[in-house]
């Protein structure tokens, strides 16, 4: 049994990074010299994608031997799935088409979403660029002021559609975990859900730790709302939320909070398609390694109100494999909630 393609609307966030292999001078520079690398950002102009990939575009290619321009180009649809299927059948093989990742590109396939013709598996993964890491906020008037609380008080929060992480994940916790989830519909959209929280609508919302620090800093800063869950399994530094892992208490619990979860791990993550030579894979791969070192890139990033979280290639092959680690039941339970 497939997933409906509308569900994946729904599922569209300590280093160690792999040198390249030593090559001569002029075997690491001839391919990409003069050339120009096709980067596919799989959303609108405008949004996260979009920001952060043009901020990699920018400084990529000055790490990559023979120094090509990269090209961001804007390819939307299915909450990523066309510019997937692209990267996948379509684009040339030869490291001059890399892509970014939408979070739930593997979860998407695991649950098996109709329409996606590629092989998350098969995917050379260049490194994570950043983690959305999606954080349960408290207005400071709420009466759950901790994670244990949502066991225990109800929690009014706002969904932005039926489909939205806010509505499905309370949903699952609510079943799962035994959370108290009240879920008020018809906010349109994250902006909306805000002005909710503000007006006193609702007291939750679900959104990125950087939009929050980037949008609502003085909210922060005077206490106004409190970060009490990530939605991670590894919570990010710098961020006083313990992860909403700690409510799964079973084994079962704990699979299906990792397939809803885990896409985190993932994030925006930057990758080639199968099939390019394992040479170009590296040099890409060290490229992106230099890039987050550098600190014109880390100016640039700050200037634009950007925080990147990368991750190593091999850190994104483990989640991937983890995500197929689901059981048939875990799979059973996690399609309830996409339909």
């Amino acid at each position: 049994m497939l997933v409906s393609r509308r569900s994946f609307g729904a599922l569209a966030g300590g280093l160690c990074f792999t040198a390249a292999a030593p090559l001569h001078a002029e075997e690491k520079g001839s391919f990409y010299s003069g050339k120009t690398v096709n980067l596919t950002i799989p959303n609108a102009p405008g949004g996260s994608f979009d920001l952060y990939g043009r901020l990699v575009a920018r400084h990529l290619g000055r790490f990559i031997p023979g120094q090509p321009t990269i090209v961001p180009q804007n390819m939307p649809g299915a909450a990523g799935m066309i510019s997937a299927n692209w990267l996948y059948e379509v684009a040339p093989k030869d490291g001059s088409a890399i892509g970014i990742s939408v979070p739930n590109i593997a979860l998407a396939q695991v649950i098996g979403i109709s329409g996606i013709k590629y092989d998350v598996r098969r995917l050379n993964w260049i490194g994570r660029i950043v983690s959305p890491t999606a954080t349960l906020f408290v207005w400071h008037t709420a009466p759950v002021k901790t994670l244990a609380d949502l066991q225990h008080k109800q929690l009014i929060i706002a969904s932005t559609g039926s489909l939205s992480q806010a509505e499905i994940t309370s949903k699952m916790m609510n079943d799962l975990a035994g959370t108290k989830f009240k879920i008020i519909h018809g906010y349109k959209g994250t902006g909306d859900a805000i002005l909710a929280l503000e007006r006193g609508e609702v007291q939750a919302a679900v959104m990125p730790w950087t939009f929050m620090q980037k949008r609502h800093a003085d909210w922060l800063k005077k206490g106004l709302v409190k970060p009490i869950a990530q939605y991670t399994r590894h919570p990010i530094e710098g961020l006083n939320a313990p992860s909403i892992f700690v409510l799964a208490k079973t084994p079962e619990q704990k699979g299906v909070f990792q397939l809803f979860f885990g896409p985190d791990e993932i994030g925006q993550a930057l990758y080639a398609p199968p099939g390019v030579p394992e040479d170009r894979v590296s040099l890409l791969r060290s490229a992106f390694n230099s890039m987050n070192k550098s600190e014109q890139f880390k100016a640039d990033a700050t200037k634009e109100g950007l925080e990147p979280t990368p991750a190593s290639w091999q850190s994104l092959q483990k989640a991937v494999a983890s995500t197929f680690l689901a059981t048939p039941d875990q799979i059973t339970v996690a399609r309830k909630y996409f339909h």
